[in-house]
């Protein structure tokens, strides 16, 4: 009796797995964090010489860590069933058969071993100061792993909207600072919050999309508990929120006014929430995350140009 083969995943099936599209929630924050540090130097706040090989490592190290959180949430989705044919779960690559979990496994694990490979040197790099790095690091993949795997599951039980602003905010923008300056400032962690209020909405609208989905799966989430009435307001809170409160560190917290510039991305925010607002079960457009998701790079990018502008020109 002849035993089925699996073929070996295309470099392309593997590019699918990894969703590179949503890999701006991670490149922005890297980014935000070096270009930040290089804005406090010019300001005179803080002393150091710029690297740019840990400028570019922290990038991939982020976006490794991103994979891992991608392949680990599209194992486990499938596992406990709520990733299925019926639902927006069918993009998950496991439903669509083109990879086994045994080999999504491996995926998440290869990428595991990059991002604690280069974690790794930052904590050498930071000697004396490698406590802050440690603590990173492991955060991040603790954070990664049990964002659906038990037994914390933090999907599951309505904590993804902090997991996700903690990880590809707060604590990427600030690691990304510190593997430059070597020094603790709570600047970079105020700065990262209007991109924080954003990659959450990414999440929050996701789930808004899936509450029929999740609660026939008996998950908890953010949107499940508000209703689809109130999940809908509480788009506007993230997504203006983070419009208010760069306003907000440009007044009070030392931020450029340069990064206000960010602002021109209002448009495509006004238009999302109008998207937001007008979606009704179960006729969902499935591509509404996706321009959540656009919106938060726009936003970010600006952002950063705003930034480095700011660090040429001062007043």
């Amino acid at each position: 009796m002849e035993v089925a083969v699996q073929p070996k995943p295309s470099a392309q099936t593997w590019w699918i797995a990894f969703r590179p599209y949503s890999f701006t929630a991670s490149v922005i924050p890297a980014v935000m964090g070096g270009v930040i540090a290089l804005t406090m130097r010019a300001q005179g706040l803080v002393s150091f010489e710029f690297s740019v090989l840990n400028f570019v490592l922290c990038i991939l190290g982020c976006v490794a860590i991103h994979i891992v959180t991608n392949l680990v949430n599209d194992y486990f989705d499938y596992k406990t069933g709520l990733d299925n044919k019926d639902n927006f779960g069918a993009l998950n690559i496991l439903v669509q058969g083109a990879l086994t979990p045994k080999q999504v496994a491996m995926g998440a694990l290869v990428a595991f071993l990059v991002a604690v490979a280069i974690g790794a040197y930052f904590i050498i790099d930071a000697k004396e100061n490698a406590n802050v790095l440690i603590y990173l690091v492991l955060f991040g993949a603790l954070s990664a792993y049990f964002y659906t795997a038990p037994p914390l599951s933090l999907k599951y039980r309505g904590l993804g909207d902090l997991q996700v602003i903690l990880s590809f905010a707060t604590l990427m923008v600030f690691g990304a600072y510190f593997v430059q300056t070597k020094t603790f400032s709570w600047l970079p962690i105020l700065y990262s919050i209007p991109i924080g209020l954003l990659v959450d909405d990414i999440l929050h609208i996701n789930n808004l999309r899936d509450i029929p989905a999740d609660k026939k799966a008996n998950i908890s989430t953010l949107a499940i508990w508000l209703g689809e009435n109130g999940a809908k307001k509480f788009h506007y809170v993230l997504s203006f929120g983070a419009y208010l409160t760069l306003v907000l560190l440009v007044a009070f917290a030392q931020l450029t006014p340069f990064a206000l510039l960010a602002l021109l991305s209002l448009p495509a925010a006004i238009k999302l929430s109008k998207e937001v607002q007008a979606l009704e079960q179960p006729n969902v457009d499935p591509m509404i995350v996706a321009r959540a998701a656009q919106l938060h790079a726009q936003f970010g990018a600006l952002m950063i140009v705003g930034l480095i502008v700011g660090i040429f020109i001062t007043f």
